[in-house]
């Protein structure tokens, strides 16, 4: 069974809240909770431009000016991209951005087969395209030897990334500029798109366009859909960003001018009603992530830059069924995967012949460690006897990134972050990986046990009674919700089920004493009978309008 832990704020602090933002009490504490400053409360609750850090940096500036040198002398501009959302949304946005002033773009996408990142002969064909000025887009801080090579064959190189960057990193010259936040903090939250449209912000100013920020904010649906999907931490920056693109996407929809493939995907996806952090995260970010799991990621692109309605909903029908076709090949994958699974690693570590799970091995990892309770990586060998994959670190808070770069003299190339990472293993070093990654983890979990099973953190004990429609008013103020702000935790004592039915296969609904109606996964015997405590999350109904709770963990009263 789950640790429950109250979260305690400072008193003065929450009251404060409360005073300055005007909020109820319950509202002000669960801001505490998460950081918010009393002098913060306001750009919190009401995210706008206004509120985003301006890219004034003098990185910025360079990077900037020469962009605009490119576009003022003519030269072609080549846009190098990822193949996950985050990488499609910044090669989107830098294009979008940047054909206000230019039509000489070409835009470039990696594919999982070669691999991610500025690698030679991603290089070669920027070079044949006949590019000036490579800009990367959510990918370039692990590609010092492409950066270096594009210089050689007369390109210069503009990297905008968010990755932890690498001992060495590309560094300016050769690069005009290297845009990677982390490299000044490495605690910095945004998102690839996040980098990208600050940059096209800072072109914007450059050129002094007197309607550019206009323009750019159109593109923050883009980076919504960018910072969501990739789960980065929404606060800061991040958090006006997935606010006010959720807004502006949920008002063109409503209009009927929404940007096409993002009307075509919510359609082919289901959603009904308005959009929030789940359907990005659920239904619109693994459709776009499908197809570059399986084959070149290019129509996926090409669905957020078209303007035609009919040509964007036969792209998100193709990958909509891509996606149907993934999520098959995934529970296969997976229930292979755990088969292999060795119960004496604290790191799991699964090898699957090459190819055999694609472009699946971030997910498949994800659901091994999840299964497991450890963090996971899925390997593919091959045929040359080394190893490449992805790691997750699941519902564990151990620091995968920490646990990689204790090994990292084994790893070819290798990045990421603390909850997930691609890494590649050197021939003949696989053995010597796997042991020393193990003794990374199992470091880090005899510092702090906690590691493999954190805590439930609970915002606030309140009764049943308090869960009311005026609850949902301030709940909504502070989402959208996801890695960074968590959506509040409540616990209440005492509850008790006076009715329940299942609403499908592995969740019931329940009606508890006071009238509120509760979720609870799991089969119709897991149902509480007699008194129980419970800790649960509130939303609102999508079919009454009225809130609803969803138990998170419970136990007897």
């Amino acid at each position: 069974m789950a640790r429950w832990r109250l979260l305690e704020p400072e008193a003065g602090v929450v009251s404060e809240l409360a005073r300055v933002a005007g909020v109820e009490p319950l509202c002000a504490r669960v801001l505490a909770n998460r950081g918010v400053s009393p002098e913060g409360a306001l750009g919190f609750l009401s995210p706008s431009l206004k509120t985003i850090g301006a890219p004034d940096e003098e990185a910025w500036r360079v990077a900037a000016r020469r962009v605009v040198r490119a576009i003022e002398d003519g030269e072609r501009i080549g846009i190098f991209g990822d193949y996950d959302t985050d990488g499609l949304t910044s090669a989107a946005t830098l294009y979008l951005a940047l054909s206000r002033y230019t039509n000489n773009l070409v835009v470039q996408l990696p594919t999982r087969q070669t691999g991610y990142g500025l690698l030679e002969p991603y290089v070669r064909d920027l070079f044949a395209e006949g590019v000036d000025l490579v800009v990367t887009a959510d990918c370039g801080i692990s590609n010092r030897t492409g950066v270096e090579l594009a210089s050689e064959l007369g390109m210069d190189v503009i990297v905008t990334d968010h990755h932890i960057p690498p001992e060495d990193p590309p560094e300016a010259p050769p690069a005009v500029a290297v845009l990677d936040p982390k490299l000044w903090d490495l605690d910095d939250p945004l998102a690839g798109v996040g980098v990208a449209w600050k940059l096209a912000w800072a072109v914007a100013r450059e050129i002094e366009d007197p309607d550019g920020r206009r323009h750019i904010g159109k593109l923050l649906d883009l980076v919504s859909i960018g910072t969501v999907v990739d789960i980065a931490p929404l606060v800061g920056d991040n958090r006006a960003f997935a606010s006010m693109g959720l807004r502006h996407m949920n008002r063109s929809l409503r209009a009927g001018d929404a940007r096409p493939g993002i009307a075509a995907l919510a359609k082919v996806a289901g959603v009904r009603g308005e959009l929030d952090e789940g359907d990005l995260g659920w239904k619109l970010g693994p459709r776009l992530n499908s197809i570059g799991r399986i084959k070149n990621p290019r129509p996926a692109l090409d669905l957020l830059l078209t303007e035609d309605k009919r040509e964007a909903m036969r792209i998100a029908s193709l990958l909509n069924q891509l996606n149907s076709d993934r999520q098959q090949r995934t529970r296969y994958a997976v229930e292979r995967a755990l088969a292999e699974v060795d119960p004496g690693q604290d790191f799991k570590i699964v090898v699957v012949d090459e190819g055999s799970a694609g472009g699946l091995a971030g997910l498949v990892a994800g659901k091994v460690a999840g299964a497991t309770g450890r963090p996971a990586a899925v390997l593919n060998r091959r045929a040359n006897g080394s190893y490449s994959g992805s790691a997750r670190s699941g519902e564990t808070d151990v620091d995968l990134h920490g646990a990689l770069f204790a090994v990292r003299p084994l790893l070819g190339e290798w990045g990421g972050h603390r909850k997930a990472a691609g890494l590649s293993v050197e021939s003949g070093n696989f053995d010597a990986f796997v042991a020393g990654v193990n003794r990374a983890v199992r470091a880090q979990i005899e510092e702090n046990p906690d590691v493999l099973d954190p805590p439930i953190e609970v915002d606030a004990e309140v009764s049943p009674g308090g869960v009311s429609n005026g609850l949902l008013v301030w709940h909504e103020q502070i989402a959208p919700f996801g890695s960074g702000n968590y959506r509040p935790v409540f616990v209440s004592e005492g509850l008790r089920v006076e009715g329940a039915r299942q609403l499908w296969e592995g969740m019931n609904l329940l009606r508890l004493r006071d009238g509120v109606p509760a979720k609870l996964a799991g089969p119709p015997e897991a149902v509480p009978e007699g008194a129980f405590d419970a800790v649960y999350t509130v939303s609102r109904s999508a079919y009454t309008g009225a809130a609803e709770l969803e138990i998170v963990d419970w136990r007897k009263g």
